[in-house]
């Protein structure tokens, strides 16, 4: 095999190691170079991050003035909250509230008021007029609207914003932040501090003109909380049903078609990125829009976006386009050359890993020879697996292929180790075999124990039994280890009926070639045994030993006695003990024998014949 091995070496092949460096090199090489034609060629610009960036700066910033312009209210209700719990401001004494409420207006420019409602739903406030200040001393326990609103916040039990409100008297949509205290007494009340927003459209109308001119803040899916449009802009069409302008109030026709599903295509924005956005087909362009969340405001996130023309950078994307196409095109050329390689140069490695697992499941016999390769290390892959196959299908035969399988499939600390375990023991005679082997050559002997064995190992193992040995023309099985069988008693009688029945038919073969039949007795024994790897540290045999083995061999011989009688003309004698009759969970024919010395036994033990 050596011989052949350098012989296949001399006629020479490819290497594996030198194609794929080759390969994968060359493939690194021609992506490389398309990248790099790529980016000269598209001009070293990746125009949707540089948009994404400045889109999101805009957003940033907004957002950020957004949380500035709101703040306050949150400030104040949390700095009047603290005072009231802490007993340092009583809510009863009106003046004091007032007092306190007119220094958070003064130091917050965008409040435009805050009111305290205590737990009977008097309300004591302070409010912004254009000639200052104006108290609000007011019964609010008729006006369900306001108490129901209470209740949920002092329900919520903590700080939240609440939807806007549409205030008639300053025509002006609020804000307001409203969080439950508790002063001492134990009595609840309420705080609310609100906030206009008109202010949010003025700050967007004096950004610098570009994207940050269409910068818009949404509230909710149709209404606009901001927007360049809206600044300056008093009173309108609102009511208190309807604080916010919609989308298509704002006079933006762009802004209107924002939720259009016709013409409408995902943004590709960059991983990792908080942005959203979206491709608008309309009036006869095309308009990019990328918008963020801005959650913590409302029972749903706001919205804070920017839109433009794609043809403000459509030069830029048709480049990126054109790049991305021609890309693309390199990538598959690329991806089937590589598909086509590494199936060349896998299909040989897979089919050695089937083989292997074949043999890991000792399916030795029916595992195919690995055909060889053009490739010089697949080739001597294959011939050391073919030289390793042969080997295996010798070895095989001196090898309880069954027994190994189960072995392999539990713990292996679990056969390693001897342990004591129930079991059922059988043992297995030829009646008169020496004169059956008497006067035959030995290769006719060896056939003919052969063929035995193998009719009888095959009704052993179809009942889950362990061949332990062949003894002379003797077998030694068992049932109840490595797998554990509540029924191992059961398995084992039925494994000898099924021999019974095998032996019935081979004899009538036999009888018909004018050969001699063959008859066996048959012992069954149940009891602990020792079982495990027993043996020389070279060399074990998973087996069992104890005294009920023995006894098992014996009742074995004991069948001699009963082998004779002329009214049984049986191909199998088997006789059985107490113990395995006990243990039998099947109704079985059973003739009680009685009790039986047993050689090498003090006293007797009960016996049945099967």
């Amino acid at each position: 095999m050596l011989g052949l091995t350098q012989a296949v070496r001399k006629r020479g092949g490819v290497s594996l190691t030198v194609t794929l460096a080759t390969s994968i090199s060359a493939l690194l090489l021609v992506a490389v170079l398309s990248v790099l034609f790529i980016g000269l060629w598209s001009g070293a610009k990746n125009t949707r991050e540089l948009l994404q960036q400045q889109a999101s700066m805009i957003l940033a910033t907004t957002s950020d003035k957004v949380r500035t312009h709101l703040q306050p209210a949150r400030n104040q209700v949390s700095l009047l909250g603290q005072l009231i719990a802490a007993g340092e401001v009583d809510p009863v004494r009106r003046d004091r509230l007032i007092d306190m409420f007119k220094g958070g207006l003064s130091a917050a420019p965008q409040l435009n008021s805050v009111l305290y409602f205590d737990h009977a739903y008097q309300g004591t406030g302070l409010a912004r007029s254009d000639t200052g200040f104006t108290e609000i001393l007011r019964d609010y326990s008729s006006d369900q609207k306001v108490k129901d609103n209470i209740g949920k916040a002092l329900r919520d039990g903590r700080g939240s914003w609440g939807e806007p409100i549409w205030l008639p008297n300053i025509k002006k949509t609020l804000l307001n932040y409203r969080a439950p205290v508790i002063y001492p007494g134990g009595k609840t009340g309420l705080l609310v501090a609100s906030v206009t927003v008109s202010e949010l459209s003025s700050y967007l109308g004096n950004l610098d003109p570009g994207i940050g001119s269409n910068v818009f803040i949404l509230h909710d899916q149709d209404k606009v909380l901001a927007h360049p449009n809206l600044a300056g802009l008093r009173g309108g069409n609102r009511n208190e049903n309807d604080p916010l302008p919609s989308l298509a109030e704002t006079g933006d026709p762009v802004l209107a078609a924002f939720w259009q599903p016709e013409k409408r295509f995902p943004l590709d924005i960059a991983a990792g990125s908080d942005l959203q956005g979206h491709v608008l087909g309309l009036f006869d362009d095309e308009y990019i829009f990328i918008y963020r969340d801005l959650p913590g405001y409302a029972s749903k996130p706001w919205k804070v976006g920017t839109y433009f023309r794609s043809s403000e950078v459509d030069t830029e994307f048709r480049r990126l386009l054109w790049a991305a196409l021609a890309g693309l095109i390199t990538l598959l050329v690329a991806l089937a050359g590589a598909v086509w390689l590494g199936r060349k140069i896998a299909q040989p490695v897979v089919d050695t890993a089937l083989a292997a697992s074949r043999i890991g499941q000792l399916d030795i016999s029916d595992t195919p020879r690995l055909a060889g390769s053009a490739f010089r290390e697949l080739n001597d892959q294959a011939i050391a697996f073919n030289t390793m196959l042969e080997g295996l299908k010798w070895f095989e035969t001196y090898v309880p292929k069954k027994l190994v399988r189960r072995l392999i499939s539990q713990d292996a600390e679990q056969f390693t180790t001897s342990v004591e375990r129930d079991v059922t023991v059988m043992f297995t005679d030829i009646v008169g075999y020496s004169g059956l082997s008497e006067g035959i050559a030995a290769e006719q002997v060896a056939k003919l124990l052969n063929q035995h064995f193998g009719l009888l190992a095959g009704c052993i193992e179809a009942e889950d039994g362990t061949v332990d040995k062949f003894i002379g023309d003797s077998v030694m099985a068992f049932w109840g280890a490595p797998d554990h069988y509540a029924d191992h008693a059961d398995r084992a009688v039925r494994a000898a009926q099924a021999i019974e029945r095998a032996l019935d038919e081979d004899n009538k073969a036999r009888i018909t070639a004018g050969e001699q039949e063959i008859k066996i007795r048959i012992g069954l024994h149940s009891g602990p045994v020792t079982v495990g790897n027993i043996g020389a540290p070279g060399r074990v045999n998973y087996t069992i030993i104890g005294d009920n083995v023995n006894l098992a061999q014996r009742l074995e011989q004991l069948g001699k006695q009963f082998t004779t009688d002329p009214s049984l003309n049986r191909s199998v004698t088997t006789l059985l003990s107490a113990a395995t009759a006990d243990q039998l969970t099947s109704k079985h024919d059973l003739e009680d024998l009685g009790d039986q010395t047993v050689r090498g036994r003090n006293g007797k033990i009960r016996v049945y014949r099967l």
